[in-house]
């Protein structure tokens, strides 16, 4: 099972709905903090990073169970349907 990385970087209350989070949406959450660290900041900081990780988790979920190509890799699937493996940038 997914385990969330640098989780005391967030505050508590996104520390809170990441710790009993879906495994899809945590890794979500670990692959943005470790390849983006600035981006994460920036949507914390502007209040918009428990929607737009909510929103790649629906997203990321509705096209892997759509797709009937397994043998790629996920992010190879997601890649090859457009959708971006990094956070969105923040709206302020």
């Amino acid at each position: 099972m997914q385990q969330p990385v640098f989780i005391k970087r967030y505050p508590v209350e996104i520390q809170r709905f990441i710790n009993v989070a879906p495994p899809l949406m945590i890794e979500i959450a670990n692959r943005w903090v470790l390849g983006w660290p600035e981006a994460v900041t920036a949507l914390i900081e502007s209040g918009e990073y428990l929607e737009a990780l909510e929103n790649q988790e629906q997203q990321e979920r509705e096209i892997l169970a759509s797709t009937g190509t397994s043998h790629l890799a996920r992010h190879e699937i997601l890649q090859e349907f457009g959708l971006s493996l990094s956070p969105p940038a923040a709206k302020l």
